[in-house]
């Protein structure tokens, strides 16, 4: 029995040491940084690019019939929250090269009081398998794009080919002050007084 018990210990031993070996000559297979996660590279081209989609996001989100039951005050309150932006990033989890399985793309979002919005959930991902996808790191000044880097994957396509990404930056970014900031957008929620006093007057 005890020499069962250490022919276990030292197989399990074996296995942590050829890992950690694996690990240190061969790195992460799923989790893998490389100069592609660093938007260091300006591209001034963008600027207007993202200003315009600006434009279309603050008219979609509230006058467009496609996205129903804003209030009025949506369209100033989406341009006041813009304007307290600083930056807005784009960050994959685990790095544009990563083959991990929900690599997912997140923005960092800081405000011009210092407050910090990290993990921002955009429903998108991105894989090792293919090219490095596109990071941006916007600069923003009174609710406007003034500077743009990027990590330089916008040069391997046309630029109509990056809308979808500016898109999704703009779009994600307004949605997260819609899910703090719902009756700015909304009217109030109903609560259960007002489903209550809905019954009460139901003839």
């Amino acid at each position: 029995m005890k020499k069962t018990i250490i022919v276990i210990i030292s197989v399990l031993f074996l296995i942590t040491f050829m890992a950690g070996m694996f690990y240190i000559f061969f790195g992460d297979p799923y989790f893998s940084r490389s100069e592609f996660d660093i938007p260091d590279k300006p591209n001034d081209k963008m600027i207007s690019m993202f200003n315009a989609e600006v434009e279309k996001e603050i008219e979609n989100h509230t006058q467009s019939a496609m996205y129903p039951g804003y209030i009025p005050e949506s369209r100033q309150n989406v341009i006041m929250y813009l304007k307290t932006i600083k930056s807005i990033q784009s960050t994959a989890r685990y790095g544009v090269k990563s083959t991990r399985p929900r690599n997912e793309l997140e923005l960092k979002i800081i405000f011009n009081n210092g407050t910090v919005a990290e993990e921002v959930y955009t429903g998108h991902t991105c894989s090792g398998y293919v090219s490095p996808c596109l990071l941006m790191k916007v600069e923003m000044n009174n609710g406007k794009a003034v500077k743009i880097f990027t990590n330089g994957q916008e040069k391997k396509g046309s630029p109509e080919w990056i809308m979808p990404d500016l898109n999704t930056l703009i779009e994600k970014t307004i949605s997260y002050d819609i899910r703090r900031n719902h009756d700015k957008y909304f009217e109030p929620e109903k609560s259960q007084k007002d489903f209550d006093r809905e019954w009460e007057n139901q003839q």
